[in-house]
C-alpha cells in the first residue's frame, strides 16, 4: 500500500494529497510525511531537534486536520523543516487523543533542497474515512 499519494486538478493554487495507513497512526504519520515530502527534499533533512505534539479533539477529521496545521505552525514559528514523525492515535470514549514526535531541523537555504511553503490546510474536501482494510484522508494544503 502506498503512503499516500499527490492529486492533480483538484486546486489551482493547493496541493492535494491522498494518504492511507493500516491504522490510524500510519495513516496520520503519512499525512505528515506528505505534507514534509512537498516542503523539501527530506534526504537533505537531518533529525538533529526533536519537538513533541499532544492533541485532543471530539472528532477524529478535526484531529487530523489540527496535527498538520501545527506542523505548520511549528515550521513557521521555530523556521524548521521535519522529516521524522512517530504518532500514536488513542481512541477514548469521549474524544481522541495524539501524542506524536517530529524530528528536523532549523531551514537552511544553503543545505536544504525547499519545494512549496506550505500556508495552511484548508477544510475543502477534507475527510478521514475508515475504507475495508485501511484507512484513507484526503488533505488539501494552501501555498
Amino acid at each position: 500500500m502506498k503512503k499516500f499519494q499527490y492529486l492533480e486538478d483538484i486546486a489551482v493554487a493547493d496541493i492535494a494529497f491522498d494518504a492511507f495507513g493500516k491504522d490510524l497512526n500510519e495513516l496520520f504519520a503519512n499525512a505528515a510525511l506528505a505534507l514534509f515530502t512537498m516542503q523539501v527534499d527530506l534526504k537533505t533533512v537531518n533529525a538533529k531537534k526533536t519537538w513533541k505534539i499532544n492533541l485532543r479533539n471530539n472528532k477524529l477529521d478535526n484531529l487530523l486536520f489540527d496535527f498538520l496545521d501545527e506542523l505548520i505552525f511549528l515550521k513557521d514559528k521555530d523556521y524548521s523543516i521535519f522529516s521524522k514523525v512517530k504518532v500514536k492515535v488513542a481512541d477514548k470514549k469521549a474524544s481522541y487523543n495524539l501524542e506524536a514526535e517530529v524530528k528536523g531541523e532549523s531551514i537552511n537555504t544553503e543545505k536544504h533542497k525547499l519545494g512549496n511553503d506550505v500556508k495552511a490546510v484548508t477544510l475543502h474536501q477534507f475527510e478521514v474515512k475508515k475504507l475495508k482494510n485501511y484507512w484513507k484522508a484526503r488533505v488539501i494544503v494552501d501555498i
